[in-house]
């Protein structure tokens, strides 16, 4: 997730208590809500010894992510209250950091949800302590974020934040939601590959591979064969999805402008989005069936592996292979 200097921003730092009260009062609403609504089946066998091997690493983990945080981006001068920033206009990044904002919402979501369900809570319990922990782990970093003034609450981000972690959820609650994934493929890109160059001409580069926006593409996948009835569906390959892919074309580099009169680059053309419309592999459907190897298999599919493709905007244009 890249840091974004930002410079629009919202002037009611009076409200953020208020706003921070309503948020988690909500969250822990729905908390309380799934709970109380939860079949008695829901909750199995706590393993109590896996409980505090989980609780364990994810303490250790906070601990050590925060403090690396502290030093890599909280250096500038701290406010006295929140900066809300309201910064969906897309100049810098044409909003593809929300994707990536939305994609660690989602991986961190149903880690966690993994993990509940390894110690012995129940689908739909899991996927509600999965997602309220890890929204609340994001949540904390947003508000970090808030009280320096390069950074800030972006709302935006936050938004992105909530409905990826939300996504296991809506599985759970919702089985047929499950035919749709998302996943990532990353190849990187001239900015990247040739940086040393472009920065010694002053054109356009990447310094850092996880910058690497214009590389980089989500993807939504669907499984066709769990929405099709009939012969058709039993036609469709049940490891074959199609996908929708969205990423970015023209990018000025980290942290700047791409595009409108503000653009670093005067003589370059402004940066547009990228959509595509492509085939898919379902790792999960691998033959095999020791439990290590189905993790190993669902762990695999957040990745979209190169297949073919379409690019459908800013024009038509077919790959063979798209990485």
């Amino acid at each position: 997730m890249t840091r974004r200097h930002h410079t629009n921003f919202i002037p009611s730092a009076n409200a953020v208590a208020p706003f921070c009260r309503r948020i988690l009062l909500a969250a822990l609403a729905v908390l309380l809500c799934a709970t109380a609504h939860a079949d008695d089946g829901d909750v199995t066998e706590i393993r109590y010894d896996r409980l505090a091997l989980v609780s364990g690493s994810a303490a250790t983990l906070r601990y050590l992510g925060l403090r690396h945080v502290d030093r890599a981006w909280y250096q500038g001068q701290k406010l006295d209250s929140i900066r809300w920033l309201n910064d969906w206009g897309g100049a810098t990044y044409v909003n593809f950091d929300k994707a990536g904002h939305f994609m660690s919402g989602l991986f961190l979501a149903q880690t966690l949800n993994d993990a509940y369900t390894w110690v012995g809570f129940g689908p739909r319990l899991a996927a509600v302590l999965g997602t309220v922990t890890s929204w609340a782990a994001l949540l904390e970093i947003e508000m970090r974020d808030a009280y320096f003034d390069q950074w800030g609450f972006s709302i935006p981000d936050f938004v992105a934040n909530t409905a990826g972690a939300s996504l296991p959820l809506v599985h759970a609650l919702f089985p047929r939601a499950t035919a749709i994934h998302f996943k990532f493929s990353y190849f990187p890109s001239a900015l990247y590959r040739d940086r040393e160059l472009r920065a010694l001409e002053d054109r356009p580069h990447i310094d850092h591979a996880i910058d690497d926006y214009e590389g980089m593409t989500v993807w939504m996948t669907i499984a066709i064969d769990e929405w099709l009835s009939g012969r058709a569906g039993n036609l469709w390959p049940d490891y074959l999805r199609l996908g929708l892919g969205y990423g970015v074309v023209g990018l000025h580099g980290s942290n700047v402008k791409s595009r409108g009169r503000f653009k670093h680059y005067k003589d370059q053309l402004d940066a547009q989005p990228e959509f595509f419309l492509g085939l898919d592999y379902d790792t999960r459907h691998l033959p095999g069936r020791h439990p290590l190897w189905r993790y190993f298999t669902e762990q695999l599919n957040w990745i979209r592996f190169p297949a073919p493709a379409i690019r459908v905007y800013p024009d038509l244009r077919l790959y063979l292979i798209y990485m």
